[in-house]
């Protein structure tokens, strides 16, 4: 296979003058044209599968939104640089350059390819490269296709570049054609701020009536607005309270799954609002089930997920390829591993940074949607530098918290060996650790949230601004013998904070009892900005909340909760969604909950607040059939969702342990 010989000699020379002839510049235009070529393929590969495939997997979180352009490139970069390592070697001896310039690039051409394939080891790939490498390498030694692969090499090259420059421009300019698009707003029009504080339970806040100081500021900004003293997430973890806050749907009725996207069945908040004339963001934090592949950034025309994801540098180049991360591998990079380790960890900080810049850069006069998702609640619990307090165990130094870590560590997996009494220390120290901890960060959360909005208004911008603090789960501390969150639907998990505060014009200052789900919540904003008739989105609004200064009056609304089987739990009688999946009722003042097999709790509402004592057993059956029939109606009026598969894992639904300190944003 000659690329820049001498055609017109191809036939008067043999084998030897043709290897005689053999130029370094042939060697590196070899591999330039069997990089091109390993590029489209493996660009090509990446995009049939995710068109006959939309399951999310953990190694496609760190997609670079450049992908289409920086995975050819990457190749190419890798090919050239081999080219530029041999192109020495081929000048003074020809012989061995042109065997290697025909056999080195094969193997790295079916190495790449066979990298895509999950579950064959990286060793195995490369063996089967050179294997296919040592059989195609003499045929191309055969070949005469010097006319074909100089205009394929210049076809291949112009098309990534025309392909590079419009992916490029079409990713950097799209908030700028998104709000050139949008209609012009109704003057008077209020901003919608969306706060969402990730792994945030209600009982840890003295705005609930903990006892420790862990939200002075939200307390402070909440006298300004409506307290929902029992609000109910729609789910345990992170995405499918995230689908109903963006839908106004149940999670059974959404795509959703741990390796299901919402898809494109219901309309979102942010295209609803889009589509009214607002400027539409999102800044998340929680990079891993808050990422834009799970459908979350439909309708934004920002919308940051991990940081690494949106830079455009070399090393986001080399590693947007199969190829390239293995290379870095090589050089110590680690590949593989949670987003927030190969991601940095972005804090509150860092978001109020990225939003108040992006508001005060919005075009002129137009309303905003912006939604947050703070992470720095959630494990492994290790608060930020900072003026907020830290409580108990949690403000021990570094090395004493991780030590009592270390510790339960070694206990659970046997390689402790402890007394009864000894073990109830080290398990009861260990979980002290674990909730003084998360109510730090909670205080690290809290003093953050009171500095954005503290600026918006030093700014004038919450004059006009409708703000929903919320969460999207909570967090179990032992109580019902359950660490983390995803494994059951009592309250520790599933009771969330909710403040409203209106615009200045409408400020009221109350509480609400009523139990209310957060799949009103899109129906609310939707009534705020005088949509009217035109929401498309199910539920009751809250609205009659901000309208009446005694509780809002008429039948209440059905607060329904759910977690699908989590097979990623070993299957065991204390955790219930380790067995199969469970829904949950709140209304009037009871809660109830069914889970697999048929197994029924009942729960005081009020007197009960950690769901102790179960009332399913008691004498009061009329209770529990009218709690089976509205289930039931619920569940059979929703529409049919796409299919989905069994969840295979939760969000953050082990506790996670103390990590190291964190550094430069990093876990």
């Amino acid at each position: 296979m000659r690329i820049l010989t001498h055609e017109r000699h191809r036939d008067a020379q043999g084998a030897e003058g043709s290897e005689a002839r053999w130029q370094p510049a042939d060697s590196f235009v070899t591999f330039l044209w069997f990089g091109l070529l390993t590029g489209w393929l493996d660009l090509g590969l990446i995009l049939s599968w995710r068109a006959l495939d939309p399951r999310v997997s953990t190694d496609m979180l760190r997609t670079n939104r450049h992908f289409v352009w920086m995975v050819p490139v990457s190749n190419v970069l890798i090919f050239i640089l081999l080219g530029f390592l041999l192109a020495p070697l081929t000048r003074f001896c020809p012989k061995l350059g042109r065997w290697l310039a025909l056999r080195l690039p094969v193997c790295l051409l079916c190495s790449a390819l066979l990298f895509n394939i999950e579950g064959l080891y990286a060793l195995a790939s490369v063996i089967l490269a050179c294997g296919l490498a040592s059989v195609i390498g003499p045929i191309l030694e055969r070949q005469r296709s010097g006319r074909f692969v100089r205009a394929s090499l210049a076809a291949m090259g112009v098309g990534l570049l025309v392909v590079s420059a419009v992916t490029y421009e079409r990713i950097t300019s799209a908030e700028r054609r998104a709000h050139s698009g949008n209609p012009s707003p109704a003057s008077g029009t209020p901003n919608v701020l969306l706060i969402v504080l990730d792994d945030v339970r209600a009982a840890s806040l003295s705005l609930y009536g903990h006892h420790l100081p862990t939200t002075p500021n939200l307390d402070r900004w909440a006298r300004r607005g409506i307290v929902f003293s029992q609000a109910f997430a729609t789910a345990p973890w992170t995405l499918p309270t995230h689908a109903s806050l963006f839908t106004g749907r149940w999670p059974h009725e959404l795509s959703v799954g741990p390796d299901r996207p919402l898809d494109s069945t219901f309309p979102t908040l942010a295209e609803t609002l889009a589509h009214e004339g607002y400027a539409t963001a999102g800044f998340v934090a929680n990079t891993s089930y808050c990422n834009a592949l799970y459908g979350l950034d439909r309708g934004f025309a920002r919308y940051e997920d991990a940081y690494e994801n949106q830079t455009v540098s070399l090393f986001e180049t080399t590693r947007s390829s199969r190829l390239g991360r293995r290379l870095l591998q090589a050089f110590g990079h680690p590949i593989r591993g949670p987003i927030e380790v190969l991601s940095v960890r972005k804090t509150a900080e860092m978001l109020n940074r990225d939003v108040l810049d992006w508001v005060a850069a919005r075009p002129a006069g137009q309303p905003f949607f912006a939604f947050l998702n703070y992470y720095d609640a959630h494990s492994p619990f290790v608060p930020p530098n900072g003026p907020q307090p830290r409580f108990g165990l949690g403000a021990l130094p570094l090395a004493e918290r991780i030590a009592i870590d270390q510790k339960y560590l070694d206990w659970k997996t046997g390689k402790l060996p402890a007394s009864d009494g000894e073990a109830e220390r080290i398990e009861r120290d260990a979980i002290n650790l674990y909730r003084d901890s998360y109510e730090s960060c909670i205080a690290y959360l809290d003093h953050q949230l009171g500095i954005l909005l503290d600026e918006l208004d030093r700014r004038g911008t919450l004059a006009n601004t409708l703000v929903i603090v919320t969460s999207d789960h909570g967090e179990h501390f032992s109580e019902h013998g359950l660490l983390g969150h995803g494994r059951s639907l009592y309250r520790r998990e599933v009771h969330v904070p909710l403040v409203i505060i209106p615009t200045s014009r409408n400020s009221i200052a109350r509480t609400v009892d009523e139990p209310i789900s957060l799949r009103e919540l899109p129906a609310t904003v939707a009534t705020c900005v005088g949509l009217g008739s035109r929401s498309p989105f199910p539920g009751r609004s809250l609205t009659r909340f901000l309208e009446q200064e005694s509780t809002a009056v008429g039948e209440p609304s059905p607060v329904l909760c759910e977690v699908q089987h989590i097979e990623s739990f070993a299957p065991s009688p204390g955790v219930p969604s380790s067995l199969g999946p469970v829904t949950s009722l709140v209304r009037w003042d009871r809660v109830y909950i069914r889970a697999h097999g048929g197994r029924e709790e009942l729960y005081d509402l009020i007197g009960d607040p950690i769901d102790a004592h179960n009332l399913a057993n008691g004498p009061d059956k009329v209770v529990l059939d009218q709690f089976r029939e509205t289930m039931d109606r619920i569940c059979r009026l929703a529409p049919t969702p796409a299919a989905k598969t069994p969840a295979k894992t939760g969000s953050g639904t082990r506790v996670a342990l103390l990590a190291r300190p964190n550094r430069q944003g990093r876990r």
